[in-house]
């Protein structure tokens, strides 16, 4: 069978951490035959990342970069290396990131425009940043440029204990509706995943900071309960996840655009 995004380049923020989504992404689309461009703020990891990534395709098809996905200035050195090293941008995923957990009484203003920085405004950098080559794809792909924002179940479900991360993800929810609008006309999809109780690294320790405001008793009392919202009663892993971003990003779902996939188990269907 051929691969389904063979040939073409992305680039995955927050691929920084092995066990999270962005890597199982960068897995993935390797796996179908593309060249990624994987990046975070954090590097401690990149050589076992870089290790990891080798087994399943030819050394120099992925590259790791440093990259504050809150800087303009990281954003247009990522655009250019990317297209200096692989040609072009086919495939914007704007993965990366962050929680602080706090509600409305005990965030401060600081803390919540730090997470809204990660987690909406980089959106719009990265767009705006890699526009010029994704307009190009659809030289190289009749389904054109893929832009997908990871935007978790977060984006419609409130919490009185995560009011920056809620928050910021339903902004990114309508960014990318703006944008899949605006960007149609050019040829570049523009969709989103929503995904629901993945067991990353920064969900557990996110559970823990659950534990440490009172809300449950345990991790895994925390994972019990929040997985038991759902019909299917269970959580998912990150491949799973990474499944729907090869979906978007592939030629399958060249008319797909303002689409929100809720990858979530229907935890959040009620919402």
């Amino acid at each position: 069978m051929a691969e389904r995004l063979n040939g073409k380049v992305a680039i995955v923020t927050g691929a920084g951490r092995d066990g999270n989504i962005g890597v199982a992404i960068c897995e993935a689309y390797l796996r179908e035959g593309a060249r990624v461009v994987g990046t975070d703020f954090r590097d401690d990891e990149r050589e076992a990342i870089i290790a990891r990534l080798a087994q399943v395709a030819p050394a120099d098809a992925f590259h790791f970069l440093a990259h504050d996905v809150t800087s303009e200035t990281d954003w247009a050195r990522v655009a250019e290396q990317t297209q200096a090293t692989f040609g072009g941008i086919d495939i914007l995923v704007n993965n990366a990131g962050i929680a602080i957990h706090a509600g409305i009484e005990h965030c401060s203003l600081d803390d919540l425009r730090k997470v809204t920085a990660v987690n909406h405004d980089a959106l719009f950098i990265g767009m705006k940043a890699c526009l010029p080559a994704l307009k190009q794809s659809v030289a190289r792909f009749p389904g054109g440029g893929a832009i997908i924002n990871n935007l978790s179940m977060a984006s419609y479900m409130p919490s009185a204990i995560n009011i920056g991360y809620h928050t910021s993800k339903a902004a990114g929810r309508m960014l990318t509706l703006c944008a899949a609008i605006e960007f149609g006309p050019m040829k570049i999809r523009v969709n989103s995943v929503h995904p629901g109780l993945t067991m990353t690294p920064l969900i557990r320790e996110g559970l823990a900071d659950y534990v440490k405001l009172g809300a449950y008793e345990t991790v895994e009392a925390a994972e019990v309960s929040i997985a038991g919202m759902g019909p299917l009663g269970i959580s998912s892993q990150p491949e799973d996840t990474a499944h729907a971003f090869v979906y978007l990003a592939s030629e399958e779902a060249r008319f797909v655009t303002g689409a929100s996939i809720y990858h979530d188990g229907a935890i959040g269907q009620r919402y």
